[in-house]
């Protein structure tokens, strides 16, 4: 049998060896920005209505007890609990990375698992912690892209794609070789679920869970592997593999080689807390607002926003009765942006919902989808946004890539200040962002030793009154 699709990527994840700090200043400050984006995500969550239920559902059940911490709390618990409650936490507003051509949720599956993991593990050295979180990301990102757009379409990437990037990332920790890796790639694909049908049932809140189980899948998958117990080599294009489970085909086998520069680089960190298929087209009615011409929100007639069919598709809602389900609905969110009133950190909150201008606006905003942005999907998230004005005009934008993409990145002053108003989200923990980003900037240019596995959980304040365990 030829060599399995997954084992340049276990070779990459058991061997890679990454420069020291200062040796590539552009790798350590992305890994700066991810962490701070993490962080801000992971105490954001404290603030969410759904918060509790998670914590009551995924955390430490009565008598359980472990090593590891969850955001906001002073019980420790067992790895996976901590993995999977903290990576449903950090997914809550809608705030964390993302990626386009993987169209999956990095982070948010790769960093519970590590610092889950690192609790376990004194004498860890930084240079293992950021590997990991290198090969992690490498991982989730590759395999997302491989499986492409067909999966896409059914399937939750962050779930499916993610187990296999909490695998590498735990494997890497626990210094697999290349065939253990393998065998724990192969255990994550067996795993690896996680179905869109929610949506489709107005069942929003339970997106959060995809990310919990990624993380759980990982793990175990590693220990697994460490454990001697071999997985299953061709888990993606065997015959009873996940590609003929899945009923696709996948896509280029070369996008799950590492080749050139660490797919870390390519992640986006979003400007909107909402589902990143709409970013590009609120991108474009922001711009419009802001325009010399611009004459508000009376004077419009009607807005069509042009996207890719596969952003309709998820990001399609009507009417939306929750937040969650406002996340969803590209026609609901463009209309509160034009109406004055932006999706945005401070602005995606529940009073929205009531506010009779933007749902009115609602009513004037169609969608569509050009062929020629079907076929530029993933690889950019194109959309361009027409405003039909009473008098006549149309005022049109459009864009190739959302902010926060590699294309436009954001500078240090921008994410500070976006920290701020992530961190606006949970008013009750009010943790301090200077302090957020001093750890990021320690664990991102550390030697030697890593950093206290516990520094992040000391900077996020207390629930009060702390959630009890089940």
């Amino acid at each position: 049998m030829t060599e399995p699709l997954l084992a340049p990527l276990a070779r990459f994840a058991a061997q890679r060896r990454g420069p020291a700090p200062g040796q590539d200043p552009r790798l350590d400050e992305r890994l700066e920005a991810t962490l701070v984006d993490y962080a801000g995500a992971l105490v954001a969550g404290l603030g969410h209505p759904l918060a509790a239920p998670y914590l009551h559902a995924l955390g430490p059940q009565a008598g359980e007890a472990g090593p590891a911490w969850i955001a906001g709390q002073t019980a420790r618990a067992p790895v996976e609990a901590a993995a999977m409650t903290n990576a449903a936490l950090a997914h809550l507003w809608e705030v964390d990375d993302a990626h386009r051509l993987s169209t999956s949720h990095p982070g948010i599956v790769v960093l519970p698992t590590v610092f889950a993991l690192a609790c376990t593990m004194p004498g860890l050295q930084a240079a293992d912690l950021r590997d990991a979180i290198v090969v992690g990301y490498e991982a989730v990102l590759r395999v997302g892209a491989f499986l492409g757009p067909e999966h896409y379409a059914v399937n939750h990437t962050t779930a499916t794609a993610g187990a296999f990037g909490a695998a590498a990332a735990a494997g890497r920790l626990l210094r697999l070789d290349a065939e253990r890796m393998l065998w724990a790639l192969g255990h994550a694909g067996t795993q690896a679920a996680g179905l869109w049908q929610f949506l489709d049932d107005g069942a929003g809140a339970a997106k959060m869970l995809h990310a919990g189980l990624a993380a759980r899948a990982g793990l175990t998958a590693a220990r697994l592997a460490q454990a001697g117990i071999p997985g299953a080599a061709h888990v993606l294009e065997g015959p009873r593999g996940a590609l003929r489970s899945w009923q696709i085909t996948g896509g280029d086998p070369a996008l799950l080689r590492p080749e050139g520069e660490e797919r870390i680089h390519d992640v986006t960190i979003k400007a909107w807390p909402t589902c990143g298929q709409m970013h590009s087209a609120l991108d474009c009615a922001r711009a419009l607002t802001q325009r010399p011409d611009w004459p508000g929100a009376e004077a419009i007639r009607s807005v069509e926003v042009e996207v890719p069919s596969a952003a309709r598709a998820i990001a399609g809602t009507r009417d939306p009765q929750t937040l969650a389900e406002a996340k969803f609905s590209t026609s609901f969110c463009i209309a509160a942006l034009l109406s004055g009133f932006p999706p945005d950190f401070r602005g995606c909150m529940p009073p929205l919902l009531t506010r009779p201008v933007p749902r009115a606006m609602e009513t004037k905003v169609s969608l569509s989808s050009p062929p020629a942005f079907d076929a530029r999907f993933p690889r950019e998230r194109p959309a361009r946004v027409n405003v039909t004005l009473a008098d006549g005009r149309i005022l049109t934008e459009e864009r190739a890539f959302r902010s926060g993409d590699p294309e436009a990145p954001w500078d240090r002053p921008a994410l500070a200040g976006r920290l701020v108003d992530v961190l606006a989200l949970a008013p009750d923990h009010p943790a301090e962002p200077e302090a957020l980003i001093r750890w990021a900037r320690r664990l991102a240019s550390a030697e030697g030793p890593a950093p206290d596995a516990d520094a992040l959980a000391a900077l996020i304040p207390l629930s009060r009154p702390e959630i009890p365990a089940a």
